[in-house]
Parts: C-alpha cells; sequence; structure tokens
C-alpha cells in the first residue's frame, strides 16, 4: 500500500470514527500472527443491520455470528473505538451493563416476584404477595375473638339462643352480606382503576420519551453538541419521574452512567421538581438547537419552528403523566368510605363465631379464621395498589424496569443514529475515492467494496 492509500485510509478512518491501531510506518495491516479486525457496517440503516453488521467483528478465523449477545457485542464496539466521534453513543454504551445492574437491583422487588401470569401453583404458593401485613393484626383479633365464643360455648355453655341465632342469620344474610359485597367490590374496583391508571401513564412516558429522543436525533443533527445534551435531559427524565413520585430524593449515579456527569446529577437532585427541572434543560437545548436570528432564512425559520413546536407538545406530555402520578399518590380514597367499610367488616367477622359456634363448634375457629382471610385479604389488596409507587412492595408498579426499558430503547435509537452517520460518511468517502482515486487505491482503502453486496467491510 503507497503513500496516498496510507492517507485516503486515514482520514476515512477518522470521520467514521474507527481508532487506528497500528503505526503510521506499517505499510502491512496484517501483522505476523495474522491478527485482523474487520468492521462491517450494512447500507441498509436497518436495525437488523445495526446488530448484523454495524460492528460485526472476525479476530482471526473466529468470527462473532449474527446471534452474538447484545451486551458483548456493544463492549466489543467500544473497545475498538468505533463511536470515537460519536461520544453519546460510546459513553451510553461503555456504561450501559452498570446501569442495568443498579435498575435491576433497586427494582428487584417488583421484577423477581410471582406474576399473575406464571400458573396456578406459583400464584397460589406464596405469601408475600399477599399483602398479609396490612389486615394481619385485624385477622388475629378476630381468629382470637372466635376462640374466645368457642371456649365459652364448649367449657361454660355459654351461646346465643336459637330463635336469636337464626334472626340474626338472616340479618346477615339480607343486610351485612350485601352491603360488604357492594363496598368492597367498589374499593376493589376504583383502586384497581387507580393501579391501571397510573400503569397508563408510565406507558405514555415511555412512547413519549422514545418520540421525543427519536425527533431531537433526526432534526438535530445540525447541531449535535446541543443535540446530545437535548437527548440527555429527556432520557433523565424518566429516573427524575421514578425518585420524585417515591419521595426518594437521592438519585444514584450508576442509575444514569452515561447520560449525566456527577455535577449535572447534582444541580438535578437539589431542585424542588427533579422531573420539571429535567424538562426545562431539554427545552433549553431545543431552543439553542432550533435558535432564529435575523440570518436565519424565513423558510428554514418557519421549519425549527414547527419542529421545536411538534417536540414541545412531547415534553408536555411528559410532563402531565408526572403530574397526573402526583394526583394518585396525594388523593387516596376518602377516609369516610374506608373507616365505614372496615367498620363494618370488621364487626360482621367478630359476630360470626357466635352464630356459627352452635353448629360447628370447635370448626368455628377455622371457619372464622378462613373467612376472615378471605374478606379482610380483599380489602387488604385494595390498600395495596391505591398508591402503587413503594419500591419494597411486590405488587407495585416495576418503575425501575420501566427505566431501563426506557434507557435501553434510548442507548439503541443514538447507537442506530451513530451507526447511519459512519455509514453516511463511509458512502460519501467511497464516492469521492472513486472520482478522485484509482482502482487500486479504492480496492486498498475500502476492500472489495463493490463485491460486498449488502455490506462494506473495511480492513483496520
Amino acid at each position: 500500500m503507497d503513500s496516498n492509500s496510507t492517507n485516503l485510509a486515514t482520514n476515512k478512518s477518522n470521520r467514521c470514527g474507527i481508532s487506528q491501531r497500528r503505526s503510521p510506518a506499517v505499510s502491512n495491516i496484517r501483522t505476523d500472527e495474522r491478527f485482523h479486525r474487520t468492521v462491517s457496517i450494512c447500507q441498509d440503516g436497518t436495525p437488523e443491520a445495526t446488530h448484523k453488521g454495524a460492528g460485526m467483528l472476525s479476530f482471526g478465523r473466529i468470527k462473532l455470528n449474527e446471534d452474538f449477545r447484545e451486551k458483548e457485542f456493544n463492549s466489543a464496539r467500544c473497545s475498538l473505538g468505533l463511536y470515537r466521534n460519536h461520544p453519546l453513543a460510546n459513553s451510553i454504551l461503555a456504561n450501559s451493563c452498570i446501569r442495568e445492574k443498579s435498575l435491576k437491583q433497586s427494582g428487584s422487588k417488583q421484577l423477581n416476584h410471582v406474576r399473575g401470569t406464571d400458573g396456578w401453583w406459583r400464584s397460589m404458593l406464596v405469601l408475600e404477595v399477599r399483602a398479609i401485613d396490612k389486615y394481619f393484626n385485624a385477622w388475629c383479633v378476630i381468629v382470637f375473638n372466635a376462640f374466645i365464643a368457642t371456649v365459652l360455648h364448649e367449657t361454660f355453655g355459654i351461646s346465643m339462643l336459637h330463635d336469636t341465632v337464626e334472626q340474626w342469620d338472616a340479618v346477615y344474610s339480607l343486610v351485612l352480606k350485601t352491603s360488604l359485597a357492594f363496598l368492597l367490590v367498589f374499593r376493589l374496583n376504583r383502586n384497581a382503576m387507580r393501579f391501571w391508571e397510573t400503569r397508563t401513564m408510565w406507558g405514555n412516558i415511555t412512547h413519549n420519551t422514545r418520540n421525543l429522543v427519536a425527533g431531537i436525533l433526526n432534526y438535530g443533527r445540525h447541531q449535535p453538541t446541543y443535540r446530545d445534551e437535548a437527548v440527555k435531559w429527556a432520557s433523565a427524565y424518566c429516573v427524575a419521574t421514578m425518585h420524585f413520585i417515591r419521595s426518594e430524593y437521592t438519585i444514584p449515579k450508576e442509575e444514569l452512567a452515561g447520560f449525566l456527569s456527577r455535577q449535572e446529577l447534582d444541580k438535578m437532585q437539589d431542585a424542588n421538581h427533579q422531573p420539571l427541572y429535567a424538562a426545562t434543560m431539554v427545552r433549553y437545548y431545543l431552543r439553542k438547537i432550533f435558535q432564529v436570528n435575523k440570518s436565519t432564512p424565513p423558510a428554514l425559520a418557519y421549519a425549527y419552528a414547527t419542529q421545536q413546536n411538534n417536540l414541545e407538545q412531547l415534553i408536555q406530555s411528559l410532563v402531565t403523566q408526572t403530574s397526573g402520578m402526583e394526583r394518585v399518590r396525594s388523593t387516596p380514597l376518602p377516609i369516610v368510605y374506608v373507616s365505614h367499610l372496615r367498620t363494618f367488616l370488621f364487626a360482621y367477622c367478630a359476630f360470626l363465631p357466635y352464630i356459627w359456634v352452635t353448629e360447628w363448634h370447635w370448626l368455628t375457629v377455622p371457619l372464622v379464621a378462613f373467612t376472615a382471610f378471605a374478606l379482610l385479604g380483599i380489602e387488604g389488596s385494595s390498600s395495596e395498589c391505591e398508591i402503587p409507587f413503594d419500591r419494597n412492595r411486590p405488587n407495585h408498579l416495576a418503575m425501575d424496569g420501566y427505566c431501563l426499558v426506557i434507557l435501553d430503547a434510548v442507548q439503541g435509537l443514538v447507537v442506530h443514529d451513530a451507526n447511519l452517520d459512519m455509514q453516511e460518511c463511509l458512502h460519501e468517502d467511497y464516492e469521492s475515492t472513486i472520482e478522485e482515486g484509482n482502482e487500486e487505491e479504492v480496492n486498498a482503502v475500502y476492500g472489495n467494496y463493490d463485491e460486498c453486496g449488502d455490506e462494506a467491510t473495511i480492513e483496520v
């Protein structure tokens, strides 16, 4: 390879972000050990191409197949310096394992517990997810009361008269059972709606963040520095919302590793409303990206204003979802309803043994215990789902998992955008080399580009 070919290879590698690992004096790219690296970049720009080609490596005769695990794939990309000229993509990829480990560890209660789709036996033979602590004290009092009623009847012969028992049984059937059934169903339904409403809000945060980041990446290419800053703060919004809605004022730096620096994270933590601070920073950098001055052509100014307004709508939607979760957190079911329900539910269970003891005798205690467990469990599950934001409750929203999904999606968008930029750069350099260089130089720098079909192979 002559000096011109070496210069062409160096310029092309710098533009595409590929690190040079050889001395300038070396004229042969293959070492004595026949160690070489091949970077394949597919030209179609699809996500499949990103996985299949944008960074596929071969070390000697060992080739990384298409099913190579994404984590190791990303690590290999970073180790080769493919994203040297794309600092945000490089930073996000380098810290992806740190973020995943931190979020999975902090959200282990929700992410690792048994789910309703796991089958009958796994969902039945569990205790922690039943929220027994919500009603355990009341259940113990009711069972003890049943034991006292049974002892009084079986040992001392003290019990209600037969006619009185029949009258009370009629009252239980017509009044208390019907009223309690209505109250319990209404409470469970309302809290289930609150739970699903908050889950819908997180779904909206997920797709709004994806659309916002995709829009910033696509329409902010003319200002890459401000574009990357806007993407960073848009990605941090979900983590800020998670900790704010949990009333946690310290955000572990590992959860946003690769996105925010320690200083940026400290500034957001010091804010009174962390999600609003993140949204404000996104707006600030969007204003920088789409800045219009006197020299801006009218058509371009109109396009900037239109796109900025579209992205602003997504930011407003993010803030709306956070405000909705604040409403759910600060507005439980009215105490008059909860007090009335719990009073009559406790009274119903407390009088059961005095009615049943004449027929069931010592079996009254386990029967009352089972009945109270069933009825109090309904009320307990309703209470459990009322404000579903606690990280230590397995039934609450897996917000750490939602944030992990969002950050992974942002990582994919940023890396894919960097891949497209490198592919565009590669194509431009190839075309310019075709026009300016000879065939020998083209083959020396780009390999058999024309014969690769869907892949362009660069040996470095």
